[in-house]
């Protein structure tokens, strides 16, 4: 009996490894097939072994290097890290024949290290799945719920501005960055999961420090191709460390989810005259929270499982919360080094409140027109998501030459937003770039802040409402003054555009 036990084990063992060796084959296959296809295509010289990846290593150096090859090359270009091929879409035309498809809707290989903090949420999940949730996950912005997320904005904003009072007092340029991670955090925190951050030691804290931790492994790994593989990845400290935060983060959403499923439950019972709580929610008559939607869209696990719910709610406050931050940041700081632009905008808001100190309206923030175009352009030139990942899932053909299956594609905003003939003067900040008679005149996708085609951000909205209400909150107090010039200014590409030594700016105060 225990001979028989052994070899069955034997039997399997080998199975396994077979399995393993036989998968790693057609892997190197398919690449080879792929790396000889693309051969053809045009790209700057690399090294025999390495490729490129001197290049995107170079993280500070980055954009320059991607700037020069679209110098070189019209529509796109390859470059490979070791073996790896990499194709470049930089100019409108190219980008829009992969992101406007759904066919080629499959999100590239730098998305790989991220799944074990997203799951299978809208940036990752694909096909049918997609669909679902994208379907399920709309309705969650609609302008009732932003409504109600705005009451969110306004109330923890300014709690921050109590703290700012303490910078305005002080001679010294400070780091807006803390202020803003703070603000943004709770944004997050409060509209996803009904509490903002209390305390460094409460829960929510510990969840979103699990959250940059498997965000910083992700990013380690995404760096590291090889990596990638888990049957290699499984063999590193890296891997421990990223199963314990992810537990972490996993029990935690649980653990909410459960509570906010009781707590809908019990509001719907204790309602008065049986009120249709989930008909008050979407109709913005109670305070609306993110999970809570998903929780009363999922048709008691029929349409969204807790697993389903939890991946959800974790892309929102990943994809919400830097990259909010960031436009705010880099909103300040451009209004900050241009005085007579930031002149406008506190005409505009003078105009709108004249004088009062009353909290902002959604139709006040609809008529900060001049203010939309400035956080438009602030995206223009520091879009917070600086590179868009997708992989081909069916053969292209562009200018001639043939991109096979499987073919990893990289977009990079920062430098489709400066392409010259799209954006005259394209380094200059000018509002006036999104008049809607410059707009009309502009190719579709050649600004993408927020991606484009079927897989656009679909909390694009709640992040310009957060943003025009923080940025128009403190330039009604203050007139904001920046340190560094533009040429200074340190930029670097992680899965978000990080200010390399942030973002230092004076606040004066105003005299009303």
């Amino acid at each position: 009996m225990l001979e028989q036990c052994i070899a069955t084990i034997e039997i399997l063992a080998c199975t396994g490894v077979l399995l393993l060796v036989g998968k790693a084959i057609l892997k190197i296959y398919a690449w080879s097939k792929m790396f000889m296809i693309l051969r053809q295509v045009p790209g700057p010289k690399g090294h025999w072994l390495y490729g490129n990846a001197a290049q995107y290593l170079s993280k500070e150096k980055f954009f320059y290097y991607s700037a020069k090859w679209r110098e070189q090359f019209k529509d796109f270009h390859k470059t490979s890290i070791l073996f790896h091929p990499l194709i470049i879409m930089q100019s409108p035309e190219a980008v829009q024949a992969i992101i406007s498809k759904m066919k080629h809707n499959k999100k590239g290989f730098i998305y790989e290290g991220l799944k074990p903090l997203l799951g299978e949420g809208l940036i990752t999940s694909l096909g049918s799945k997609w669909h679902t949730h994208r379907r399920l996950v709309t309705p969650t912005f609609h302008f009732n719920i932003l409504e109600s997320f705005l009451k969110v904005f306004i109330e923890r904003t300014n709690g921050m501005m109590d703290q700012l009072r303490t910078l305005s007092e002080t001679e010294n340029f400070v780091d807006i960055s803390p202020f803003t991670q703070r603000l943004t955090l709770d944004f997050i925190c409060e509209t996803a999961m009904g509490t903002p951050i209390k305390s460094e030691g409460s829960k929510q804290a510990e969840i979103v420090s699990a959250m940059h931790k498997l965000e910083e492994i992700g990013i380690y790994r995404m760096i590291r191709p090889w990596l990638l593989f888990d049957f290699i990845f499984r063999f590193t400290m890296k891997y421990r460390e990223q199963n314990k935060y992810k537990n972490i983060l996993h029990t935690f959403t649980d653990e909410v989810i459960q509570e906010r499923r009781n707590a809908l439950k019990s509001k719907k019972n204790n309602d008065e005259q049986n009120a249709d709580y989930e008909d008050e929610v979407h109709k913005g008559k109670r305070k609306a929270i993110f999970m809570d939607l998903l929780i009363l869209s999922s048709e008691n696990g029929e349409l969204l499982t807790n697993q389903d719910i939890r991946e959800e709610v974790n892309t929102f406050m990943f994809a919400g919360q830097n990259t909010t931050q960031l436009a705010i940041n880099f909103c300040l700081y451009l209004l900050g080094e241009n005085p007579s632009i930031q002149d406008q905008v506190h005409e505009e808001l003078s105009a709108i409140f004249d004088g009062s100190d009353r909290d902002p309206t959604m139709d006040d923030l609809k008529n900060m027109k001049y203010l939309e175009r400035c956080i438009k352009e602030a995206l223009r030139l520091f879009p917070s998501v600086p590179v868009i990942a997708r992989q081909l899932t069916d053969e292209e053909n562009i200018d001639g030459y043939r991109l096979p299956i499987g073919a990893d594609i990289l977009i990079v905003p920062y430098v489709l937003h400066r392409d010259p003939v799209q954006f005259p003067n394209p380094e200059a900040f000018d509002p006036d770039n999104f008049l809607p008679e410059r707009v009309s005149k502009r190719h579709p996708y050649s600004y993408i802040p927020f991606s484009a085609g079927p897989r656009n951000c679909i909390g694009q909205k709640f992040a310009q409402l957060a943003v025009k209400t923080v940025v128009s909150t403190i330039l009604r107090q203050y007139y904001i003054e920046s340190r560094d010039k533009r040429e200074d200014l340190i930029v670097v590409p992680n899965t978000v555009l990080v200010p390399k030594k942030g973002i230092k700016i004076k606040l004066h105060t105003k005299n009303n």
